[in-house]
């Protein structure tokens, strides 16, 4: 990271130099644009302004299926909490409409996560039998949009979290026979602990079939204060899941999961939650708990902030944020930061979101060779693509 740090510097300078004879170059003008072209007509315009210097492989962006989601809400009875934005989102659920957004921002490859998760639907989550029935039903619709283009799309597994055995063979199934690249959990307080038995014989078989293993927050609108009825002015989805993600990512690593599976790749999503961010915190309060004789209840190795730089992240940021992402590179690592946009959610059906990712990337101050890594050269080496 010291040749970034150099980099850094440098750009810092060159902002304060007078501008040369020729003018800045294009990331330059892109990076001093700043936050300030975020409405919907300047998407156009950035792409425009954003250098193609590497190829881009969208390593987490979502999908459903409307046959599946209509399963899933006759099944619980009632309709999803999101249900209604899903409808409404065509670039998540047409596959030709997709396309588009792919080709207007020249992302050439994006992996598959599928939407909604199990865990939003109790009364399926928990059924030994509709569980796996309903994740067989969403893998089977997935793998027939990437079936149509395989030069455009990879699949991530739904698995079913209601048996050890259920996840491992959708698991294998999906892999096996369908050809995803992983699997992912849900992850949030409605959710299984990531540290439950259960999930042993999936981190095995992760291990096991050299997949990557995606986690995505699902907590839903629940009280963010005891005695309210519910979440607040979207407390629940803006902070709660990148908590969520944080709280699974302690589960995690003080249950040892790195230290039994050292080989095992977890991708993290929104940059790796809180940990990035609040590492510092997180180390002082453990030497200053062990001080007073309050001792973390794990086994692992000290010093326990390295087990979460073993995590995987994504960039997805959903506004113009390049120093957020610095950070999370500077904590994870060149190898462990992977391209993700989180589309096609946010304004514009995933115009906005993309846009703005792709911008990110582009704004932070790294060397190219760091950026393409990123952008896809990372996720190449994990998907293992020619």
């Amino acid at each position: 990271m010291a040749d970034d740090a150099m980099v850094r510097e440098a750009k810092d300078q060159l902002s304060m130099a007078p501008e040369t004879a020729s003018g800045l170059d294009r990331r330059s003008l892109l990076v001093a644009a700043g936050s300030a072209l975020v409405t919907t007509p300047a998407f156009a315009q950035v792409r425009e302004a954003s250098p193609r210097s590497s190829q881009r492989i969208d390593a987490h962006s979502h999908f459903s299926s409307l046959k599946y989601l209509d399963a899933l809400e006759k099944h619980e009875g009632k309709p999803f909490v999101l249900g209604a934005m899903y409808r409404r989102t065509p670039t998540l659920t047409d596959s030709p409409v997709r396309l588009g957004l792919l080709d207007r921002h020249e992302i050439d490859l994006q992996v598959l996560v599928p939407v909604p998760w199990l865990e939003a639907f109790p009364g399926v989550v928990k059924d030994q039998v509709a569980a796996p029935q309903m994740a067989r039903l969403m893998n089977d619709e997935l793998a027939a949009v990437v079936a149509k283009e395989p030069k455009r799309f990879r699949a991530v597994a739904v698995l079913p979290t209601v048996n050890s055995d259920a996840m491992v063979s959708e698991l294998n199934r999906a892999v096996k026979e369908l050809g995803f690249c992983g699997g992912y959990v849900a992850v949030g307080p409605t959710a299984k602990p990531m540290d439950h038995s259960d999930f042993e014989a999936l981190y095995k078989a992760v291990v096991d079939l050299d997949v990557s293993l995606w986690l995505h927050p699902s907590r839903p609108p629940l009280p963010d204060i005891i005695g309210e009825a519910d979440s607040k002015y979207s407390e629940w989805i803006d902070i709660g899941w990148p908590y969520d993600t944080t709280t699974a990512m302690y589960r995690i690593v003080f249950s040892g999961v790195f230290e039994r599976h050292p080989t095992i790749r977890i991708i993290t999503h929104h940059h790796g939650g809180m940990v990035p961010y609040y590492a510092g915190r997180m180390a002082g309060v453990w030497a200053g708990n062990e001080e007073h004789g309050i001792l973390q209840q794990t086994q692992i190795t000290k010093p326990y902030i390295e087990h979460f730089k073993k995590f995987h992240c994504d960039t997805a940021c959903n506004e113009f944020a390049p120093k957020v992402l610095e950070l999370a590179l500077d904590f994870f690592g060149q190898e462990r930061m992977l391209f993700g946009t989180d589309a096609p959610f946010g304004a514009g059906d995933g115009e906005r979101f993309t846009t703005e990712v792709l911008r990110s990337v582009e704004g932070m101050q790294v060397s190219q060779p760091t950026r393409n890594a990123i952008l896809s050269g990372n996720v190449r080496r994990i998907l293992k693509l020619a």
